[in-house]
């Protein structure tokens, strides 16, 4: 069994608006503020209706294989599922030059889709086809040329093979029906649908060595808002510089409304990086897209990405009535595998990537798995380990200090983090950054691995510290402004990380402290530092 239902009441509250305590805090400005941050975001038409692309291949991202020095996975959608429409079939041709994509990769699997209810008595949403198609066979740290190609699917796969990159094109009328403002979230409307089947892109394969370098670049909370652009222009003027990207959770904040996964998908079809370079995600709150009236659960995330999976996901039911609360769900939530949690190798580093919303209890498969990860590493050949978790294991901020996940983390998790010297725990969920000291068991420890929040590259950057005087394991923390990291691996016992500042949060331009509303403490002007491999420390 996996949760106990617990019934949420809308008011549960002391509502006593006559008490000091509740009036203070009524007319403070700090809830004041907040009363308009949260007007401002809920003043987005529901009306989310995505670009009218609907003959076109789009939404183009890659992700690693199983093994990323020959295998990528480019992953792509097509007409949406309406009833009585066909989906199409797809490949990929590739080649080492952009002039001679020589080799046709077709479809491994039938295109995947689902539908859903929308919000508001929106009648049924039907997901675009969604193609994953895995090239194998690739050299290492070579740079390869590709395009995707579709067809209609009684003509079958050969009739892409020899598919001319001169075949017409359909004009896409612009019907004026979306209705999503420009903040937030994201609105390309006014914007030409992409032409991935005309238009050659291009990927790296991971380099066979334990040297490095290699970089990877980590952003967490990103969704599809003006500081999510801003953070990722900046990630797009960098881009040659990055590896592969770790999206550490909370992907879209579609607030259950699944035209919002479409929506954040033509935001990322403004820009090259992901169908340049590999993004690796994991799952956080806001993906788990429970609806009011129904009981499926991650169906967007485990069909719109495919990530190098162990087994295929099993998505049990969440069988709870009535709404589940993104900001704070049930534990454990029944997913295992798929893209819940999964590893791979990439040059000297071993990514990890949890679940914080699967059972990570001793005995869960989840656990298990973990355990014989940790067991098969070789540090000979992998020197570094690297863990992404969406929910934070030390948290200096007060929001989410108390989710079941974080405690469940901290209990099972951390112990195998620090018996195994995992070297740096990524994490998200909490809309601030932070970096720790090595840390173990909650006392500073040489030989405990380094925590980083990264968890501000778009949504918000609002949370206050919860004490003046920052926890002793903090090396530092900030949360009034937006920005990412890059984490380098130079070679077996040094690697850099640097986090980049995007923009400061209108709503949060200076750090605040819970309960001391006169208290300002400033900004984190930078964070560059060398991380040593505790690994080989004596």
């Amino acid at each position: 069994m996996y949760l106990q239902c617990i019934r949420v009441e809308e008011n549960t509250d002391i509502d006593d608006s006559s008490s000091p305590l509740v009036s203070n805090m009524l007319l403070s400005p700090t809830f004041i503020l907040a009363l308009l941050t949260l007007a401002k975001k809920n003043a987005v038409d529901a009306r989310a209706t995505p670009r009218n692309c609907h003959a076109y291949s789009k939404h183009v991202h890659l992700a690693v294989g199983r093994d990323p020095a020959r295998e990528m996975t480019v992953s792509f959608a097509t007409e949406w599922s309406m009833p009585g429409i066909s989906a199409p079939v797809g490949g990929v041709h590739v080649g080492l030059s952009p002039d001679r994509l020589d080799r046709f990769v077709p479809e491994q699997e039938y295109p995947l889709q689902y539908n859903e209810t929308l919000p508001n008595r929106g009648g049924m949403y039907h997901a675009p086809f969604q193609h994953h198609i895995t090239i194998d066979g690739l050299e290492p740290g070579t740079t390869y040329y590709y395009r995707v190609v579709k067809g209609k699917r009684s003509k079958g796969v050969e009739g892409l093979v020899h598919e001319s990159m001169h075949h017409e094109q359909q004009e896409v009328e612009d019907t004026g029906r979306r209705g999503l403002r420009h903040d937030p979230p994201y609105d390309g409307s006014t914007k030409a649908c992409p032409d991935y089947e005309h238009e050659v892109r291009h990927f790296t394969t991971a380099p066979e060595t334990k040297d490095g370098p290699v970089s990877f670049g980590i952003i967490g909370d990103l969704g599809q808002f003006q500081y999510s652009k801003q953070t990722l222009e900046h990630m797009e003027r960098r881009k040659s510089g990055i590896d592969a990207v770790m999206l550490v959770g909370d992907i879209a904040y579609t607030e259950l409304d699944h035209r919002r996964w479409d929506t954040f998908f033509d935001f990322l079809d403004d820009y090259s990086i992901f169908s340049e370079v590999p993004v690796q995600i994991a799952t956080g709150n806001h993906d788990i897209d429970k609806l009011e009236h129904g009981n499926q659960i991650f169906l967007a995330y485990e069909t719109r990405f495919r990530m190098p999976q162990v087994h295929p996901a099993q998505l049990g039911n969440y069988e709870c009535p009535g709404k589940l609360g993104m900001d704070q769900p049930h534990y454990p939530l029944p997913y295992e595998w798929g893209n819940a949690y999964y590893s791979f190798v990439y040059g000297p580093a071993k990514h990890i990537v949890v679940s914080a919303y699967s059972n990570m209890d001793p005995g869960s498969p989840q656990y298990n798995w973990l355990v014989e990860e940790f067991e098969s590493v070789d540090r000979a050949a992998t020197p570094w380990v690297l863990v992404t978790i969406h929910t934070p294991i030390y948290n200096s901020f007060y929001k989410h200090f108390k989710d079941p996940q974080i405690f469940a983390a901290r209990e099972h998790l951390e112990p195998l983090f620090v018996k195994y010297h995992v070297n740096v725990i990524f994490a998200g969920h909490i809309h601030a950054y932070q970096r720790t000291k090595n840390v173990a068991m909650g006392r500073v420890d040489p030989k405990g691995p380094v925590h980083l929040t990264i968890g501000a590259s778009g949504r918000d950057c609002n949370v206050e510290y919860r004490n003046e005087t920052a926890e002793e394991w903090i090396e530092t923390r900030d949360a009034s402004y937006f920005g990412w990291g890059k984490f380098t691996v130079m070679n077996k016992t040094h690697a850099r990380w640097k986090w980049m500042r995007t923009s400061l949060s209108d709503d949060h331009p200076k750090n605040t402290v819970h309960n001391k509303v006169e208290l300002s403490l400033p900004s984190l002007m930078s964070d560059e530092v060398v991380v040593e491999n505790q690994f080989f420390l004596e």
